[in-house]
């Protein structure tokens, strides 16, 4: 009897420990999408931006970080993950207007980022490779609609 109850736990703990590693180990590839929301757009960022390029032909990869306009109470700029192994990062960013988004560090350090054209239907594609630690996906709204969407894609790197 003892040995068909160590038999059951053994299989029940194989099936939850997929569970318990969480959507972000990258140890499988896997996806989802995250939503972010900001009522309070911040043009400045993106004409910013466009004028350092221009000036100096320096790419920003900020566009969140030091934004002049507060975010609302009910804005969601940030989604958390955590990696246990190194895995690539694919974003696929569907915005409504201009929206800028990154991938940074817990302690604000940007890796990469990207802004979407100001069309409905700019959409636009980030890839970055990551070591195991935590990671920012932020996304503001530099003169679109209030909502974004970002379907990711987790895989192994290699």
């Amino acid at each position: 009897m003892k040995a068909r109850v160590a038999a059951l736990a053994a299989a029940s703990a194989l099936v939850a420990a997929p569970m318990l590693t969480g959507p972000a180990s990258a140890t499988s590839a896997h996806g989802g999408s995250w939503t972010f929301t900001d009522y309070t757009p911040d043009p400045v960022s993106l004409a910013a931006a466009q004028t350092l390029y221009l000036s100096t032909g320096r790419v920003v990869t900020s566009y969140c970080q030091d934004s002049r306009v507060p975010s609302a109470p009910q804005d969601v700029n940030a989604h958390r993950f955590r990696l246990s192994a190194p895995a690539v990062l694919q974003l696929h960013v569907t915005p409504t207007g201009a929206w800028g988004v990154e991938v940074d560090t817990p302690r604000g350090a940007t890796l990469a980022g990207v802004a979407t054209g100001r069309a409905a239907t700019d959409a636009v594609d980030l890839r970055v490779r990551l070591r195991p630690g935590t990671y920012v996906v932020a996304a503001c709204n530099l003169g679109g609609g209030p909502d974004a969407r970002a379907d990711y894609q987790l895989t192994p790197a290699r």
